[in-house]
């Protein structure tokens, strides 16, 4: 019987070691790739996985389509589209306006969504919280912070901003205000795990400087970048929280344009991108300087990096955050903005945002750049995706290929030491599936770490298909 025992655990532990990697592919389904946005693969694991998306149209048709919606798609193990739950967000009285505010996945039962109502007519703002469950298969909704507007084209603008952590999730009411008026805001910062208040209060800032960036910190903070209003180049860093109100001195030669927040042993940093204060500027990138700051000792270090973009770069998106023992590994991604011509039926146009070049950066235990290895161009715009197991990251992305230069979609794994990267390779269909198929948006791929499955949410326009990789991680 002991025998028998023994050859069963070894022939067990035999095919555990060589589990074959596999390929499953879902039942293709349809979205409306012109209404939705924001689509996230969230809520995974080994038997469902969900698509979010939102629609946020208005116009003169807003009666006709669904304008306002929270749509959570449920998938099968096999990917394949089983159910779908709808929230409709919007209030279908006449002149009240609505603004879907940003998302993120709570823990491994719960999603939250934050979505704004203005109405002049009455000049009332509110604010909502929208969380669903896929134990209950619902969304509810819960009426957050209320606030009074002047009318519907002085309502301020309301931001959302979740900690690096996703702990915290801060709504940011910049009230409107002109040069003759207080800077006043309204900030409630929310315990994302309770879904209950850790801190609500309103701040009056100095009208001498106007907000360019906000960032909040994995111990509940709000640090705001402020630009001195006028023609005047001078910066300020201001945090704030339920106690305090203080400055963040750092060094006039150096000015931050985007502010970060991380934490490492406890403690909060700031990383902000932005470039040296100089006199000539031409060629020079907006975003290459980057300062680590120990928030609370004050302690900066700065370095150059080639994270150099083209004069429509617009900002800096931060995907993913990696701590290992004192090293910090940051993978982000360039954004640029483009302005389309205006055209009889659009006169004003919207900006178009694209995300461009992914980079990983890795700072020592001082703060200082040591490492900076760029991940190839991306002509479709598409967010990176960078998955952490073991000692390696695993990066969805551009790269390039061939003997001329031109690049494709590819996953490749880096050794989180060296980052030197590794092809991945896996044969299917007669092809490598990580250079043909999977090409996908990064908020559509996701690991599910207890089954070793590998999850592509593969989307061409309106179509969707599911691509799962079985025992990914070898």
């Amino acid at each position: 019987m002991i025998k028998q025992i023994i050859a069963s655990v070894m022939i067990t532990a035999s095919v555990c070691a060589f589990a074959q990697v596999k390929v499953v592919e879902g039942t293709k389904f349809t979205t409306d790739d012109n209404l939705e946005t924001d689509e996230k693969l969230v809520l995974a694991d080994d038997y469902n996985s969900y698509m979010f998306s939102a629609i946020n149209i208005d116009g003169l048709m807003r009666n006709v389509f669904p304008h306002k919606k929270l749509l959570m798609r449920k998938l099968d193990q096999n990917g394949s589209l089983v159910d779908t739950y709808i929230q409709d967000y919007a209030n279908k009285t006449n002149g009240v306006l609505h603004n879907y505010l940003g998302s993120q996945q709570i823990d491994e039962d719960r999603f939250v969504a934050f979505t704004e109502e203005y109405f002049g007519k009455e000049n009332r703002k509110e604010v909502f919280q929208h969380v669903f469950s896929k134990k209950s298969g619902s969304f509810t909704t819960k009426s957050i912070a209320k606030y009074t507007i002047e009318s519907t084209n002085k309502s301020g603008t309301t931001y959302v901003l979740f900690s690096e952590s996703g702990k915290y999730v801060a709504v940011f009411n910049d009230r409107y205000a002109t040069k003759k008026t207080d800077n006043v805001n309204d900030v409630l910062v929310i315990d994302l795990r309770t879904l209950t208040p850790l801190w609500n209060k309103e701040i009056t800032l100095s009208s001498d400087y106007v907000e360019k960036s906000l960032t909040l910190t994995n111990s509940g903070k709000i640090v705001l970048l402020r630009k001195a209003a006028g023609w005047k180049e001078s910066y300020k860093m201001e945090m704030v929280s339920n106690t305090e109100d203080k400055d963040l001195p750092f060094d006039d030669k150096y000015i931050p344009e985007k502010l970060y927040a991380i934490s490492k042993n406890d403690n909060d940093y700031l990383v902000t991108f932005g470039r040296k204060n100089q006199a000539v500027t031409m060629g020079g990138s907006t975003f290459g300087t980057v300062m680590f700051y120990d928030i609370k000792s004050g302690k900066a270090v700065i370095s150059n990096t080639n994270l150099a973009g083209a004069k429509d770069m617009s900002d800096v998106k931060v995907i993913k955050t990696i701590i290992k023992g004192d090293e910090v590994l940051m993978a982000v991604q360039q954004e640029t903005v483009s302005r389309p011509m205006p055209t009889a039926m659009n006169r004003f146009p919207d900006p178009v945002y694209t995300l461009g070049v992914g980079v990983l950066m890795k700072f020592n235990k001082e703060g200082e750049v040591m490492q900076f290895v760029p991940l190839g161009s991306n002509p479709s715009g598409r967010r990176i995706q960078v998955i952490e197991s073991g000692d390696n990251l695993y990066v969805s992305a551009f790269f390039p290929k061939g003997a001329f230069g031109n690049t494709g979609f590819s996953m490749k794994a880096f050794d989180f030491g060296s980052l030197t990267p590794k092809e991945l390779t896996l044969d299917y269909k007669g092809r490598n599936f990580f250079q043909n198929y999977g090409f996908t948006d990064g908020n559509l791929v996701q690991f599910v770490p207890a089954t070793n499955k590998l999850l592509f949410l593969d989307k061409d326009g309106k179509n969707v298909q599911m691509l799962s990789i079985y025992n990914f991680v070898k």
